[in-house]
């Protein structure tokens, strides 16, 4: 399925089903469904695969992480229909433990061209050490939305997407846009990005 006319798309799920919980992707209004993630369990160790249908006889792409364990967790990602490599994405993980969320985009080749960074500023400092501190705090900072911004790495970085992250006590939404991108780019690049973000997001309950 090709996703480049879609500047807008919303992953969306619910809140309090973690165990077969699913990842709807649809358009920005959510009057159409253009793809889902279904999960026993969400868990960053399990293969990861996205469909353009319901009845999943479509595949689009499929994500497999490199490690089980390991401090930067490196996944990567495979058209479904000819198995072929796309990229990879590598989470920074004393960065995102401690600082701000941090991935790295990969070519085939192992070489970077471009990165995911949580822009949240001082709030994702915050989040991170108030949280551990107290619970009520967690819970508080849980609703707090969260912001994104996916570039190009080098002298000049590009611009390609923002990601937008909210949540109430029954629906968790990831909202992308690419709308002001600044370079072309492979649109299973963000939508591999945010389902990422989503399914690590969802394992921190699980």
């Amino acid at each position: 399925m090709d996703y480049s006319p879609y500047k807008h798309l919303e992953f969306r799920r619910k809140f309090w089903k973690i165990l077969g919980a699913t990842i709807h992707m649809t358009d920005a209004a959510g009057a159409h469904e253009l793809g889902l993630i279904h999960m026993k369990a969400f868990r960053l160790k399990n293969d990861i695969t996205l469909y353009a249908d319901r009845a999943k006889q479509q595949p689009v792409i499929n994500i497999k992480a490199r490690q089980v364990i390991a401090l930067n967790y490196i996944f990567d990602v495979f058209d479904a229909q000819t198995g072929q490599a796309l990229f990879a994405l590598q989470r920074k993980g004393l960065k995102s433990a401690f600082v701000r969320d941090h991935w790295t985009l990969l070519d085939v080749s192992g070489n970077q061209f471009g990165e995911i960074i949580e822009t949240s500023s001082s709030l994702a400092i915050f989040r991170r050490w108030l949280s551990v501190l107290s619970d009520l705090a967690a819970l508080i900072f849980a609703f707090v939305p969260e912001t994104y911004t996916i570039r190009t790495t080098g002298a000049q970085p590009q611009l390609i997407g923002t990601i937008v992250h909210k949540k109430n006590p029954f629906i968790v939404k990831m909202s992308l846009d690419t709308s002001q991108a600044q370079v072309a780019i492979d649109p299973r690049v963000t939508i591999a990005s945010c389902v990422l973000l989503c399914i690590r997001d969802a394992s921190k309950n699980a």
